[in-house]
């Protein structure tokens, strides 16, 4: 049976969700209503999977040198 995906991806974002914004930061600022974006996934049979990473850099720590 074939399939059908619709996945939309936004990097480098931050989420306001007084203001119902995503606003991506890439080469140039993106600035999307989190409304608008849902409706896309909207529907009484559709049904979703929803993924939210948060990524960040580690900082600095010193290795135990007693651990082999």
């Amino acid at each position: 049976m074939a399939k059908q995906n619709i996945t939309q991806t936004f990097k480098k974002a931050k989420i306001d969700l007084e203001a119902g914004t995503l606003t991506e930061y890439d080469d140039e600022i993106k600035v999307y209503q989190l409304e608008e974006i849902l409706d896309a996934f909207e529907g009484e049979n559709r049904m979703i999977d929803i993924t939210i990473k948060e990524a960040s850099e580690l900082e600095n720590y010193k290795l135990d040198s007693s651990i082999d």
